[in-house]
């Protein structure tokens, strides 16, 4: 191999192992913004769960309320 074509060679090869590393570090971007999703959307159904149960809680205190207003009027 001659040199102009070794100097294409290595250039060539350091281009492919520069290319790598910018897609490894994408894709560490990439999972980074996965994981930060999947952790706002865990915290979204914890606060749905929260959601849920404060509304059963007031729908029960509305039927006590509500059982005993009837009983004073009765």
């Amino acid at each position: 191999m001659d040199t102009e074509t070794k100097k294409m060679f290595e250039l060539i090869v350091n281009k492919l192992n520069d290319m790598e590393s910018k897609q490894n570090e994408i894709y560490q971007v990439v999972k980074a913004i996965e994981h930060a999703n999947q952790v706002h959307r865990a915290e979204i159904d914890n606060v749905k769960v929260r959601a849920d149960y404060l509304e059963g809680t007031f729908d029960n205190i509305g039927k006590v309320l509500n059982t005993r207003m009837s009983v004073k009027e009765a």
